[in-house]
């Protein structure tokens, strides 16, 4: 899948996009070699920035998001 692909695809209603389909963006992107011995929500982070998906951040695994 692209990364505009998985931009459109993330960006629905009723997303399909799974784990597995996160794992194998990372490594057919260059982004891990190895992502099902990573934490996924750091993978899933990573490959969220890098299809530019707008509230990315959101999914930041080491931001706090905390409002106090």
């Amino acid at each position: 899948m692209t990364k505009e692909e998985f931009k459109i695809e993330w960006e629905k209603e009723d997303c399909k996009i799974t784990f597995d389909d996160i794992a194998e963006c990372a490594v057919e992107w260059g982004i891990f070699d190895k992502p099902r011995i990573c934490n996924i929500y750091h993978v899933r982070y990573k490959v969220l920035r890098a299809a530019d998906i707008f509230d990315a951040e959101d999914y930041n695994p080491y931001h706090d998001n905390d409002d106090d």
